[in-house]
Parts: C-alpha cells; sequence; structure tokens
C-alpha cells in the first residue's frame, strides 16, 4: 500500500513537471521571433521586405509549432490515464520531455533558415523522433496495464481457433483491440505520417514540408469525428478497473 502511493505521489509529480516543460516550450515559441533593429529598417521597403521574408513565414511556423507542442501535451495527459506507470515509463517521459525543450530552438532556427533543405529536414526528424517516442510509451502502457493478456496470449490464440471455447475469458484482449486505446494509437499516429510527409516533402517544396504539419491537426480532428461512436464498451465483459481506465481515457481524448 505505501509503494502504490509512493508510486502514485511520483506519477503526479512527474505529471506536474511534464506540464511546466510544455508551458514554458509554447511560451518561449514566441521570443524566437526576432524583432529588427530600427537601424536595420530604414524604409517602407525595407519593412515590407522584412514582413514578407521573415515576419510572415516566422509566424506561419510559430502556430504549427505551438500546435506540435500542444498535440504532444494533449498526448501525455492521455497517457497519464493509465492507471499503472513503470519507472521505466517515467524514465522515458523525461526524455521525451528534453527532445520536446528542442522544439523552441527547433522553431527559432527554422525561422531563419526556412528555406533551406537541412533545416527542414532537422525539424521534420524532432518532431518524428517525438512522436515515436510517445508510440512507445503508448505500446509499454498497454503491455503494462494488460500484462495479463500478454500472459495468456497462447491460450488466448488458442480460444480464437476455437472459437471462443470454454474455459478462457478475453476482457483483456476485447480491450486491447477495441475502443479507446485503438483510438489513441491512432491520435499519437498523426504527428509520424505528417512529420514523414515532411521529410518526403522537404526535397521538393520547403513550404509544403511546412504546411504538412497541417496534416496533424486534420488526422486527429477527423479521428476524433469518426471513432467518437466506436469508443464504447457497450457488450464487452470488463472488470471495473478496465471500465475506469477506459473511462479515464476517454474523458481525456473526448472531454466528456
Amino acid at each position: 500500500m505505501k509503494q502504490n502511493r509512493f508510486l502514485n505521489n511520483l506519477n503526479d509529480r512527474h505529471a506536474a513537471v511534464t506540464d511546466g516543460v510544455f508551458a514554458i516550450a509554447m511560451t518561449i515559441l514566441v521570443l524566437e521571433i526576432a524583432v529588427p533593429a530600427m537601424a536595420d529598417i530604414s524604409s517602407g521597403v525595407a519593412l515590407n521586405e522584412y514582413i514578407m521574408t521573415y515576419l510572415a513565414p516566422s509566424i506561419l511556423i510559430y502556430f504549427i509549432s505551438f500546435y506540435l507542442v500542444y498535440n504532444f501535451w494533449e498526448n501525455t495527459v492521455i497517457l497519464f490515464s493509465f492507471k499503472k506507470i513503470s519507472y521505466v515509463i517515467l524514465t522515458l517521459n523525461m526524455i521525451t520531455m528534453a527532445t520536446v525543450c528542442l522544439i523552441p530552438f527547433a522553431t527559432g532556427f527554422f525561422f531563419k533558415f526556412y528555406n533551406y533543405f537541412n533545416v527542414n529536414m532537422f525539424f521534420s526528424l524532432l518532431i518524428l523522433l517525438i512522436s515515436l517516442l510517445y508510440i512507445l510509451m503508448f505500446i509499454m502502457l498497454v503491455r503494462y496495464n494488460f500484462k495479463d493478456y500478454f500472459d495468456k496470449k497462447d491460450e488466448i490464440k488458442t480460444a480464437i481457433k476455437d472459437s471462443y471455447g470454454d474455459g478462457v475469458e478475453l476482457p483483456n484482449l476485447k480491450l486491447y483491440i477495441r475502443g479507446v486505446t485503438l483510438t489513441l494509437f491512432y491520435l499519437l499516429l498523426a504527428p509520424v505520417i505528417s512529420s514523414l510527409l515532411s521529410l518526403v516533402l522537404a526535397f521538393i517544396s520547403p513550404l509544403a514540408s511546412i504546411l504538412s504539419f497541417l496534416l496533424t491537426l486534420i488526422l486527429v480532428f477527423v479521428i476524433r469525428v469518426k471513432r467518437v461512436g466506436s469508443d464504447t464498451f457497450e457488450g464487452m465483459n470488463l472488470t471495473d478497473d478496465e471500465k475506469d481506465l477506459i473511462s479515464n481515457i476517454r474523458q481525456s481524448i473526448y472531454g466528456e
């Protein structure tokens, strides 16, 4: 019991630190946009050139970066909805936070050199790395929370072949392949798709590479709209703990 209280307290502190990291990262993104010195703007023509060649692209990149950071924060909130979180997962979360802290630097780098292929690659690879870390945490959390399913994997496969024969219950299998856990995987996959597309488009067009990250916003919206009616556990033989877990994750995803 004491160990459970200690681990719950540790989880809460990790969640607080994580929120702080995201709050700071989201705030300093805008500070990366440089204000020109008066000596650099000697005429209206120079000001217009600054707006078109630096300020306008920077604001576009800022909003895209801000949304990506927000999306990662939202993923973290959902992941912390799992009831069981191990020390390994918490450590992996801190490694993920370290990479998230690089986003303001990468964004500032992007502001100045957005039309360079190498900078597009650097930004896209960073977003891809963070996205893959979240998927890794998700897989570890599923395995940790639904350990019974993986321990009885062979028995479950046999039961499936026998058309759900008597003697083996499959609540964790149902929970693993249906409902909000599947939606969560889709949501985590959205920035992976966007960053991979951005890497490809970096060879073709810097602007298209930047705009490809808007696909994350579109995919997340479509996934939530399409999956909201499917993420139920009606007719599933679940324990009370499993129902609580599903309800917590569903609330994190849909705000219900």
